[in-house]
């Protein structure tokens, strides 16, 4: 009776879309330095400014619970007026130890299949390793094409950040992450959250920071 009511739940937790992450990552061991990059400074690419401005602070939080000390590369130069590209280069290397490029690659809502579920039109029925079907009424939270096959729209979140050691000027740290849920049961400060999380934990495991 246990091993049915968990088939049952982790199914329901499929139909539902829970948010999930997943970050894959490349490191240049050779070029780590041998003490960790502590003192950071954060670079947001194609977004526009509120939403790098709210982006900024969740990596920059989500980095600074790792242990690490990151700040806005926008304010940073901000509140030294105008500077030249070299000058701005000067100040990143002489007071951090690495800089952060992080690049939204894709972010949207997109429809995604639900593997092993049919419809009737009325009910969604799900499947799992064919020992048990699972129905659920036909919600709004889902798509469900006239073939029987159900979808369901995801908000997606794809991003990749490069980590940059400002003594050598050499890329150290590069990784690509995917996050994405059911665009009724999250958002994408969710997304951020989740995916920033992720991010700064993978570093830490990976010695970066």
């Amino acid at each position: 009776m246990r091993a049915r009511n968990l088939l049952i739940f982790l199914c329901a937790v499929v139909l539902t879309g829970c948010a999930a992450s997943e970050t894959r990552s490349v490191v240049s061991k050779d070029e780590l330095p041998a003490s960790k990059h502590r003192k950071v400074a954060l670079f947001i690419e194609k977004l526009n400014q509120p939403e790098s401005q709210a982006t900024e602070q969740i990596v920059i939080a989500a980095l600074q619970k790792a242990g690490g000390n990151a700040e806005s590369g926008a304010n940073i130069f901000a509140r030294r007026g105008m500077l030249t590209e070299q000058a701005k280069a000067k100040v990143v290397q002489k007071e951090f130890d690495a800089v952060i490029y992080l690049t939204v690659l894709e972010k949207g809502i997109f429809a995604e299949i639900v593997p092993n579920a049919w419809s009737d039109g009325q009910t969604i029925t799900y499947s799992m390793l064919g020992l048990l079907e699972v129905s659920h009424n036909v919600t709004d939270l889902y798509v469900v094409r006239s073939d029987g096959t159900v979808y369901q729209q995801m908000l997606t979140l794809k991003m990749k950040v490069d980590l940059q050691d400002t003594k050598t000027a050499k890329q150290v740290w590069t990784s690509e992450t995917v996050s994405s849920g059911n665009v009724r049961l999250t958002n994408m400060d969710v997304l951020f959250g989740e995916a920033s999380q992720q991010i700064t934990e993978k570093m830490k495991t990976d010695n970066a920071i």
